[in-house]
């Protein structure tokens, strides 16, 4: 601590009375009359340490509540920022240091109640009220000294709000709790403050009749929280000191202008407008894909674009550019819609849509509102330009059923991508049996299916064998055949595709002639 601090406190010592030695002349005011809580208030109130007042709020009051001023305990920062969760709120830690030889007195004169009592609230709401019996003496001197002080400091309680607001996760419960706290401090018509020093000590109260009255002191109850030093009291004094360490004075800084100063209350702010441009963009999506009052979408989207180009920090260069796509595809796509039947222009606005969809945003609660905004609505506009075959429209897939890679030009469907089952071309001729495709090269004795043997898909079933054989030929000598041959092919005519024909392959001497080696049934074979 300062050496300019401990003066301070030093100083609170010449509030009432006695001054112990080596506390600064300059540093000593007058007791003013009303009591402890005068004293520390008009020592203190200097620019450096204008805030430090004596507690006027219950004694568990610690760093890190908030509140107006009358009631700076109403809330605290782990509970109303962090919804309690201590691990997220580690950050805010009381550092704790010794004030070091504060010597400090107050001093002051108070009569006694009928019966004894003795109320010391005057000093402060953690002082006890006792019971003294002084038989004629009615009125007591009452001294004040501070032991073992020590500062509990909250630092840097702006920032760290701050800091863990921006690193919290958008839709996280963390995230919601910070900037509601953060809102209710920058934003509460009652200025509100926090405690960022509280100075703790051991209170000792000495109560002191004059010895000339001849009266002993006696107390019967001490009040909660203190006991009687019996080492100092004597004959005419009385020692209560605290049994623990209380809180005597705070530092109640101002919540809101600490928060202006560090940027936090701009980051609610800026959170809270972002909120209100994506939430205007749900809106005017939901709109145009309801088809719901389309003439009115330019209109609400003007504040949206004006709002996403702003300069409070809601969104970044980059999101600003997304947005103004996203604004413009759903404008475009709400005038297509209107429209009795839509023209090219949708082409440019479903592009534009696949352009936002297709960046590189990260993966946070922006990328999913466009993702959820402009997916269908790039959709519908898919769907209306395969409707209506425009320049954009999804390319043409036809059915294979039969699965050789060939597709049925009387049964397609448009997509992005192929769908299962599809392929791009349309030249299978039969899509029930897989033999049939162009380019078969093989010859069928069963049609394929349908009662055609056009396997190769040219439009017709063509034979393999159309040849007519001429029937046996042979050499002779003398008029004896000394060799047989014969043209091969069908004996009378070529049978029809699948049907059976007599074919004639070889010849044989028979006799005094040639006559076919045997009679083959073939069937006719066509592709």
């Amino acid at each position: 601590m300062s050496r300019r601090w401990l003066g301070v406190l030093f100083a609170v010592a010449g509030c009432g009375g006695g001054v112990e030695p080596g506390v600064p002349p300059a540093a000593r005011a007058p007791a003013p009359p009303q009591g402890w809580c005068s004293a520390v208030d008009a020592v203190l109130a200097g620019p450096e340490t204008r805030g430090l007042a004596c507690l006027s709020v219950p004694n568990f009051l610690i760093t890190g509540f908030f509140g107006p001023r009358a009631n700076p305990e109403r809330s605290d920062f782990v509970n109303a920022c962090f919804a309690g969760n201590g691990d997220a709120a580690t950050r805010l830690r009381m550092n704790v240091r010794p004030v070091g030889d504060l010597r400090f007195r107050h001093s002051s004169r108070q009569r006694l109640a009928r019966g004894g009592g003795l109320d010391l609230g005057f000093l402060g709401p953690w002082a006890p009220s006792v019971r003294v019996h002084a038989e004629d003496d009615r009125e007591l001197t009452i001294d004040v000294s501070l032991e073992d002080a020590e500062m509990r400091v909250l630092s840097s309680v702006a920032e760290i709000l701050g800091q863990e607001l921006a690193g919290a996760p958008e839709e996280s419960s963390t995230h919601q709790s910070l900037e509601a706290c953060v809102s209710q401090i920058c934003d509460s018509k009652t200025p509100l403050v926090y405690t960022a020093k509280v100075l703790a000590a051991v209170p000792v109260i000495t109560l002191s009749a004059t010895a000339a009255s001849g009266r002993e002191l006696a107390v019967s109850q001490a009040g909660t929280g203190f006991h009687v030093d019996q080492k100092k009291s004597s004959k005419w004094t009385l020692t209560l000191r605290a049994k623990e360490k209380l809180n005597v004075a705070a530092l109640l800084e101002s919540a809101a202008p600490a928060l202006s100063s560090a940027g936090t209350c701009g980051q609610v702010r800026a959170a809270r407008a972002r909120r209100r441009v994506l939430t205007g963009l749900r809106e005017i999506g939901l709109r145009t894909l309801s088809g719901r009052a389309l003439d009115e979408v330019p209109t609400l989207a003007a504040p949206l674009r004006a709002a996403a180009a702003g300069a409070d920090g809601a969104f970044g260069d980059n999101e600003k550019s997304t947005l103004a796509q996203s604004i413009e595809a759903i404008e475009g796509a709400a005038r297509q819609l209107a429209l009795p039947k839509p023209n090219n222009s949708l082409c440019a606005n479903r592009n534009l849509a696949g352009t936002v969809l297709g960046s590189s945003e990260p993966d946070n609660t922006f990328r999913s509102v466009l993702v959820d905004v402009l997916t269908p609505i790039h959709e519908r506009l898919t769907e209306l330009a395969n409707d209506h075959a425009l320049p954009c429209a999804d390319p043409l897939w036809y059915r294979d059923l039969d699965r050789d890679g060939y597709g049925d030009k009387k049964v397609s469907l448009r997509a992005g991508k192929q769908p299962p089952g599809h392929v791009s071309n349309a030249l299978d001729c039969y899509d029930e049996n897989p033999e049939a495709h162009p380019g078969q090269a093989r010859y069928y004795e069963q049609h394929r299916g349908d009662g055609s043997f056009d396997y190769d898909c040219d439009g017709r079933g063509a034979k393999k064998d159309d040849l007519v054989a001429g029937g046996c030929r042979s050499s002779t000598i003398l008029g004896i055949p000394t060799k047989c041959w014969a043209d091969a092919g069908w004996q009378g005519a070529s049978p029809g595709c699948g049907e059976q024909g007599r074919w004639l392959a070889e010849c044989e001497i028979s006799t005094l002639s040639c006559e076919p080696a045997k009679e083959l049934r073939n069937v006719q074979t066509c592709r």
